[in-house]
């Protein structure tokens, strides 16, 4: 006999437990029963609302049976289609019989605006990860499964297991791991098998593509092959999918690029995803933009080709999914969404994340809240709807010709709003060529500070101009808007809704649009607001940026997800996390841990630090260290990166190369060739030399002779007049700390340390790193620098003596790079030494 069912637990008035998302999915199955009774099982998110449904039972009224299961923590949701949610005898009965399992029941009426919960759900305990099994995995399966490429690696499975506990317990776990570590394969195993035990799901973050296509093709493999048995999707923004329909009608277009579209039909009818990424090459950005998916222009379910859309298709592989593989962009868009809309977001529900390449969570979510407002984000916003090139006609002229009919008023209606928006169009590059020429005085950047903003051209020329032309998008926008609001209530099949979803997609852009310009035009002091002029288009773009985002992300992500791991193989400076620590916002109950990398690196590498070279600063520095670098890419026989710290350096530098040794070895210079081809090129020959900036100094792997030496011409300190780094400076000064030491030095510390990190990617490998910035010598914070690299044998002395070091390690034939890791480690050598050595 069932006990009584227990109470259900007090809520404040009003407050709702079904998010948007599950209220519309259970009316919608209620609508399709007829109005009828429905029965479906629900599960509940970390806050205790109903999340997702799924309809188990349809039937005439009174006459449904209910659902013959549920588990512990779901809840068994029943409308009463009168609308009176006192629950009957049966219910009662059947709130008892699932009450006694742990289930909870639910009453609500058929528009689900109104619920009685008459039995709460057990809270479901995590089913913690066994740390026998896991140490099994690492011990015994992982071995069998890699072989002879299985190298025995303690910190890996340490590591694992501090994941495991993360998993386990909640939290924040901040992991550095040293490269070699196989950090990737400690986290994905734990992570795996508490999604399995859990029937939950973890989100696997990164910040590249690069390590996305690692862990897809190389890392879960192996842990397949280990035996474990799971689901993993990777996924991307919506706007990466080609949209089947939208293709369709660009290519029944007569105005559209048939050669283009006829390549992506090609592709749509043979691709496995229908991501961008996987058609090998660069689609026009005008071409994708008609044929992307995107939300404006769903017609979800009413689509004819819904059940082959490649979006939604990836969407559903998500819902099946054990690990969700996705970038920091998209996962913190899904937050951010799911802050704003009730718990509605881009992802499907999950219960724990990984950050991979966690150093880089600051840039991201700085990125995710930025705004950009340019005459081209305007142009584009409004192209669709105004007549373009070869006289194509507009979505509202399409509108006009299609529903004229049902309609009349459509016609005057849609032409005032051609007129408006052209006028809008035209009226944007110089309102904002005016207001840069008031800020900017020759310069490209300038900051909007306080004394920027009480100049009397501010005042006078750009903050009049800016706020009309706000003045003149809302209105713009607010036409549309009611044009839209007309269409709504009309008759419009799906194969003619194109016109419509144009208008939607420019109505939400210029709303966005205009809260931008909104947000320039205010005075906060927690963003940053600059104005930019581009050098080749001289194109006007206005700014903006939070200075900080440690309270963002404790809002939208350390506060709401229950456990969260970071790691990467750059956290701590000089040994220690605080840095990372404080500009996510984390304190003192954050776990660190740290990992050292396996690799031998007094055995396999030196550290060059020539003392003879003249100051950065110096007028002849970039002379000396140009000739410096070619005698070490002759020692070397090439098989080198050039890590530059500018886009100027690096063209001067590759250039001066290029016509003293180009004819001996092939040099590339990133900004001439597409990333991708510069790697592949890279290491078709051990002779090449690559010169990198940015997305050189991380991210890249390159093992063997390929890569032997690592050149770094000066520390890579952040450019001190970007706008958020002044931002950034001014906000640290003013809380009586000195902005170099508290964010320049280790921000340049981290990025020094990736750029080392090049050289070493496995046991085997050998190699060299010269640094040609005196400063590290000769400054306070050099040893800084020194301390937090690996502990390489250093080099330190005139030029002629780091040259005959790299000669003697990596250059060709008798050199150590020829026979293995042999090297001695008898630390600081004279140059006598060293050529000695080398005879």
């Amino acid at each position: 006999m069932s006990s009584p069912p227990r109470p259900a637990a007090t809520r404040p008035d009003g407050e709702r437990r079904f998010t948007r998302e599950a209220a519309s999915a259970l009316r919608l199955a209620i609508k399709e029963a007829g109005g009828d009774e429905v029965f479906a099982v629900g599960t509940l998110d970390d806050r205790g609302r109903v999340a997702t449904i799924e309809v188990h039972a349809r039937g005439h009224q009174s006459a449904v049976n209910a659902p013959a299961r549920a588990r512990a923590g779901e809840v068994v949701i029943h409308n009463h289609p009168s609308g009176d949610l006192r629950p009957s005898d049966p219910d009662l009965a059947l709130a008892g019989r699932f009450g006694d399992e742990g289930v909870g029941f639910i009453i609500v009426n058929n528009a689900v605006s109104n619920e009685r919960w008459v039995v709460e759900p057990a809270k479901r305990r995590p089913v913690p990860v066994d740390e026998d099994a896991l140490r099994e995995v690492f011990e015994l399966a992982l071995p069998r499964a890699m072989g002879r490429q299985h190298e025995a690696r303690g910190q890996q499975l340490e590591m694992a297991l501090s994941v495991a506990r993360l998993l386990n317990d909640g939290g924040v776990l901040m992991a550095e791991a040293g490269t070699g570590t196989g950090k990737s394969l400690a986290y994905l195993i734990p992570s795996i098998l508490w999604a399995q035990a859990n029937d939950s799901k973890v989100v696997i973050s990164t910040y590249t593509r690069t390590l996305q296509g690692q862990l897809m093709t190389e890392d879960l493999p192996m842990a397949r092959r280990a035996g474990l048995s799971f689901e993993a999707a990777l996924l991307k923004g919506r706007g990466n999918y080609l949209c089947r329909r939208k293709l369709q009608d660009a290519l029944n277009d007569p105005f559209g690029d048939l050669a283009w579209l006829r390549r992506l039909d090609e592709f749509a009818a043979r691709a496995q995803e229908g991501s961008m990424q996987d058609l090998g090459e660069a689609v026009p950005e005008e071409i994708w933009e008609r044929v992307e998916s995107d939300s404006d222009h769903t017609l979800r379910v009413r689509c004819p080709h819904y059940n082959q859309c490649f979006f939604y298709d990836s969407r559903r592989r998500a819902a099946s999914a054990h690990l969700l593989i996705v970038n920091h962009a998209l996962l913190l868009a899904d937050l951010s969404v799911k802050a704003k809309s009730d718990g509605d977001g881009l992802l499907p529900r999950f219960g724990r994340v990984i950050f991979d390449e966690a150093h880089h969570l600051e840039d991201a979510a700085t990125s995710a809240t930025a705004g950009l407002f340019s005459a081209l984000s305007v142009s584009r916003a409004v192209a669709p709807l105004l007549q373009r090139k070869g006289d194509r006609p507009g979505a509202l002229e399409r509108l006009r010709e299609r529903l004229v009919q049902q309609e009349p008023t459509l016609d005057t209606r849609t032409r005032d709003a051609e007129r408006e928006l052209a006028t809008l169009r035209e009226a944007v590059a110089p309102a904002l060529d005016t207001s840069a020429d008031a800020v900017l005085d020759g310069d490209p950047t300038r900051r909007i500070t306080p004394a920027v903003e009480g100049s009397p051209r501010w005042k006078v020329e750009a903050e009049p101009r800016l706020t009309r032309l706000a003045e003149q998008l809302r209105r713009v926008r607010g036409r549309l808007e009611s044009i839209q609001e007309q269409c709504a209530n009309l008759e419009i099949p799906p194969e003619q809704a194109q016109p419509v979803l144009d208008l939607r997609r420019a109505v939400r852009r210029l709303g966005d649009l205009s809260d931008q310009l909104k947000l320039f035009l205010e005075h906060d002091e927690a963003r940053c607001r600059w104005v930019e002029r581009s050098e080749r288009r001289l194109e006007v773009r206005l700014r903006q940026a939070p200075i900080e985002v440690g309270e963002l992300l404790q809002a939208i992500l350390f506060s709401v997800v229950e456990g969260v791991g970071l790691t990467s193989a750059t956290l701590t400076v000089a040994g220690r996390f605080e840095h990372t620590k404080a500009r996510l916002g984390l304190n003192e109950d954050t776990v660190v841990v740290s990992f050292p990398s396996p690799f031998d690196y007094r055995e396999q590498a030196i550290l060059g630090l020539p003392r003879d070279l003249p100051h950065p600063d110096a007028p002849e520095w970039f002379d000396r260290v140009a000739e410096v670098t070619v005698d070490l890419l002759r020692a070397s026989g090439g098989g080198a990166f050039v890590l530059c710290t500018s886009y100027a350096l690096l063209t001067a530098l590759g250039d001066h190369v290029e016509g003293e040794i180009g004819d001996a070895h092939p040099v590339l210079i990133q900004g001439r060739r597409d990333r991708w081809q510069l790697l592949r090129r890279f290491q078709e020959s051990e002779a090449s030399i690559l010169f990198g900036a940015d997305s050189f100094w991380e991210g890249v792997s390159v093992r063997g002779r390929a890569l032997r030496l690592v050149i770094i011409p000066r520390l890579p300190f952040r450019v001190p007049t970007e706008p958020i780094a002044q931002a950034r400076y001014e906000l640290i000064a003013a809380r009586g700390q000195d902005p170099f030491r508290a964010y320049a030095l280790p921000e340049a510390i981290l990025k020094l340390r990736q750029g080392f990190g090049r050289l070493v990617r496995s046991k085997s490998d050998v190699g060299a790193v010269v640094i040609l910035d005196r400063r590290v010598h000769e400054m306070w914070y050099g040893r800084l620098f020194l301390s937090s690299l690996p502990d390489a044998r250093r080099i330190v002395g005139p030029t002629r003596a780091v040259v005959a070091a790299v000669a003697e390690r990596v250059g060709g034939e008798g050199g150590l790079a020829e026979r293995g890791a042999e090297a001695q480690s008898e630390g600081h050598r004279s140059p006598d030494d060293v050529r000695k050595r080398g005879s």
